[in-house]
């Protein structure tokens, strides 16, 4: 299922999509309100229609989509049955089945989920864009397929084209969820400076004193209690200087945390992306027996 089987009118759904063996198929989907209401007649939001972005929209017009655009509303249905609506596009674990159907916008929140139990784990882009999307249930990871002509299509790409990009794409935006942290340390000292200078220009202000009536209340007094303390006496153990290496990664922890976090995410992105090629080969193993065993029964009369 591509990016284009439920566009109208220049305005369209975005689905991620993955076959599972034994849950069929479980769908993803963004788009707007009248993107939804037109697959939909009983779609409970009324908000207007957006701009839709593609993976060749450029940097300024994701910016102005994202202040622009209404909200982004997200579906979850499986065997086109529809479990969870979600009012906004927010990253996190969500669950894939429902016990009840969805008559309303829930809140997009990421609380509770049991992870033993059938759930996806989305990852977004600040401008509301779904980049990856797993399907987990205990130890197992199964990556969905982006559609066609989305944002995550060619992220995926990218990764596939080389093994280098295969662990710094994660790398990177792993760093990024710290990097306000490398930004405050590199941007701090020059605002700091733009700011002494601008200050000189605000002309100094006196406030008035102003003196505030005192009042005397009457105040218990308490009978003070001295309560004996053990005088310990502990041994003048010499502690060994820390080192230089020690003391600089102190100094710098803003800097080499962000760091070793998106390394730690790099890491574990690769490890889960070699745990769903595993996991998708095993499932087109049991295709192949349970087909050729189909082709293999013989026929009754």
């Amino acid at each position: 299922m591509d990016r284009q089987e439920h566009c109208a009118n220049d305005s369209c759904v975005e689905v991620w999509s993955l076959h599972h063996p034994r849950y069929g198929l479980i769908e993803i989907r963004t788009g707007f309100d009248p993107d939804f209401a037109r697959i939909h007649d009983d779609w409970p939001g009324e908000e207007r229609a957006g701009h839709h972005l593609t993976a060749e929209s450029s940097l300024k017009e994701r910016i102005n989509a994202r202040r622009t655009n209404p909200q982004t509303r997200v579906e979850i249905l499986v065997e086109g049955v529809p479990q969870y609506r979600f009012d906004q596009l927010e990253s996190g674990r969500y669950s894939v089945f429902s016990i009840k159907a969805p008559h309303k916008l829930e809140p997009m929140i990421s609380l509770g989920v049991d992870r033993s139990k059938p759930h996806v784990k989305i990852v977004a882009s600040p401008f509301k864009e779904i980049l990856h999307v797993d399907f987990r249930e205990g130890s197992s990871v199964v990556e969905f397929d982006p559609p066609q002509g989305s944002r995550g299509e060619k992220r995926r790409q990218s990764m596939e084209s080389s093994s280098f990009r295969r662990t710094a794409i994660p790398i990177v935006e792993g760093i990024g969820k710290g990097g306000w942290a490398l930004l405050l340390l590199v941007l701090g000292p020059i605002l700091s400076r733009f700011l002494d200078w601008l200050l000189q220009f605000v002309p100094d202000w006196e406030l008035p004193d102003i003196t505030l009536p005192h009042l005397d209340l009457p105040v218990p007094q308490l009978p003070q209690l001295t309560l004996p303390t053990p005088n310990i006496r502990f041994p003048d153990i010499p502690l060994p200087e820390i080192p230089e290496w020690v003391a600089l990664l102190a100094e710098y922890s803003k800097i080499w945390v962000p760091v070793l976090i998106g390394i730690a995410v790099g890491i574990i992105a690769l490890r889960n992306h070699r745990k769903s090629e595993a996991e998708k080969e095993k499932w087109a193993e049991q295709e192949s027996v349970e087909k050729l065993s189909d082709d293999t029964r013989p026929l009754t009369q």
